[in-house]
């Protein structure tokens, strides 16, 4: 019988064991929160923590139906697998958030834990009477159900079904394909949350549903839970193959070095490629400082008139030339389509915060944006649009670029040694700028480009010469090294892109470029920094730029 487990004279061991793990799982979390580190060993609680949230969830379905904290529970680990992320994210984007984990994020994944022993606890000590359980015996067989909260536990259903649904979509997206790549940014990456997401949305509904409810149905929303799962664990579950294949494919282009080397040793890079816990707590940065809003150029005449670009800096409070990035210089480049998107908080700033944190002195540079869908109403950001082509961008970037060889001592700037990165559109004018100014007095010695939106420009309306929109076009034998990252998902920038690339260094004779794949991984699948995807290029990056600087 149901009441069995809370009778007076009978303890289930479950309560305990619940109770138990619980306790380790927030203790130790705690412990993790104020001295973890990178040790690949923290990844054991990594797995043990999500067992943690798996049992909690099942035994929260099985808890009895008329106590209301089974169904609390359930409830709590969807809105927290919704509000992590969303406040992981919210302090990666800012630029003056120093140390890039939020103390909400990491509140409510303990609290989970606390929520799980307080089930188990209130199981132990305040079981329910022989009476009790009587009475509640007679009422499920005899009373019918209050309209009211017949009509509630119904529409929680019908509500929970339609998000069930949306993780069918995901699901599929991860899988096979998403026909709307503006979404991709927020599937894949966040998949592992979506998993937990999605078991607590099943399980809650299993156990809403009438008890009186024909089997198959709930057999039918437990199928569509496990599917939903399926497609979640994907990307999680490639991780091995991406290792496999990056090892491969960065040995290939840039050598052996970054693995033999005493001198990659070092405390500011990570010694593991991926770490579980951070993919919920968050990656801290370390000390940097900022400077923002720089003006950089106005312009006075032609297209330019009346624009006013501006660019962020960010350093490190100590010594760079103590740290890894010994003050080389790393210039960012946002994405948008060529007519949206900024530096700072749409720039993914923590990009800009860990590699200051490292030593480099890193600029995240505006450029002229086309107008052919200017939305914003703010002053300050119109004034950056006009009919600009992608030519011009890359112009502007080469007078930030001019205004950075003038002013290089002000920053602390080591300009022998540059490196520039961008984003979707941002790679593309990456891969221009530093292809083009190659051998102009501006060094640059490496190029990052993820998902280069390369030969697109046209496509979106956008006037380009075919040297600019096709970067490809420029690589020689001289061409600086290239590490791109790329998403075998993309639907806007196709895998066929970067593999052009890559193609004309081999045929110009230069093998170094290297394209980090990433299985599952859709348009912007970086946008999640303590995310798989970005914790495992961030591994590279950072031996590419030491390498290279």
């Amino acid at each position: 019988m149901w009441y069995g487990r809370y009778n007076s004279r009978k303890q289930n061991p479950a309560d305990i064991v619940i109770l138990l793990i619980n306790a380790l799982a927030f203790i130790t979390g705690v412990i993790y929160l104020v001295y973890g580190s990178g040790n690949i060993y923290w990844n054991i609680y990594g797995i043990y923590l999500m067992a943690v949230m798996v049992c909690n969830a099942v035994y929260a379905l099985f808890d009895y139906k008329h106590d209301i904290k089974g169904y609390l529970y359930l409830g709590v680990s969807i809105l927290s697998m919704l509000l992590v992320p969303a406040f992981n994210l919210l302090v990666s984007f800012s630029p003056s958030h120093h140390s890039s984990r939020s103390i909400v994020s990491c509140s409510l994944v303990l609290l989970l834990f606390l929520a799980g022993g307080f089930m188990a606890f209130n199981n132990i000590f305040r079981k329910k009477t022989d009476v009790e359980l009587l009475l509640f015996q007679i009422a499920d067989k005899y009373e019918p159900e209050p309209k009211i909260r017949k009509r509630i536990r119904i529409a929680s259903i019908v509500i929970l079904t339609l998000f069930i649904l949306t993780g069918l979509y995901l699901s599929y997206s991860i899988l096979f394909t998403n026909f709307i790549w503006e979404t991709e940014a927020f599937i894949s990456a966040f998949a592992l949350f979506y998993v937990f997401l999605f078991l607590s949305t099943g399980l809650l509904i299993i156990k809403l549903l009438n008890r009186n409810k024909k089997f198959y149905i709930k057999i039918i929303y437990l199928l569509l839970t496990l599917f939903v799962i399926t497609g979640c664990l994907a990307p999680i579950v490639s991780v091995p193959a991406i290792i496999r294949e990056a090892d491969v494919s960065y040995r290939n282009a840039f050598g052996e070095e970054y693995k033999t080397l005493p001198d990659y040793e070092n405390p500011y890079f990570r010694n593991i490629l991926f770490s579980i816990p951070e993919y919920f707590f968050g990656i801290v940065t370390r000390d940097f400082t900022v400077k923002r809003d720089i003006l950089f150029y106005t312009g006075n005449e032609g297209v330019d008139k009346n624009l006013r670009l501006y660019f962020d800096v960010y350093s490190s409070n100590k010594d760079g030339d103590m740290l890894p990035g010994g003050n080389s210089v790393l210039i960012r480049i946002h994405g948008g389509g060529w007519k949206s998107g900024d530096k700072g908080f749409l720039n993914n700033a923590q990009m800009n915060k860990y590699f200051a944190s490292q030593g480099y002195v890193v600029f995240d540079v505006q450029y002229g944006l086309s107008d052919g869908e200017m939305t914003s109403s703010d002053a300050a950001t119109r004034q950056r649009y006009g009919d600009f082509t992608i030519n011009d961008m890359v112009r502007h970037i080469g007078i930030f670029m001019k205004y950075l060889t003038d002013n290089h001592e002000e920053f602390n700037a080591n300009i022998d040694s540059v490196f520039i990165s961008g984003v979707s559109a941002g790679g593309n004018l990456a891969m221009a700028s530093g292809l083009i100014n190659a051998n102009s007095p501006l060094r640059i010695n490496g190029i990052i480009p993820f998902y280069p939106a390369n030969a697109l420009a046209q496509k979106m309306g956008i006037e380009a010469s075919d040297t600019f929109s096709d970067p490809g076009l420029n690589i020689d034998g001289l061409s600086p090294p290239c590490l791109i990252f790329q998403g075998t998902h993309d639907g806007l920038v196709k895998p066929a892109v970067t593999e052009k690339l890559l193609e004309e260094y081999i045929n110009s004779g230069n093998n170094e470029c290297a394209i980090i794949y990433m299985i599952f991984g859709g348009h912007s699948s970086d946008i999640y920094f303590s995310g798989y995807y970005n914790q495992l290029f961030l591994y590279y990056m950072e031996r590419f730029m030491f390498q290279y600087r």
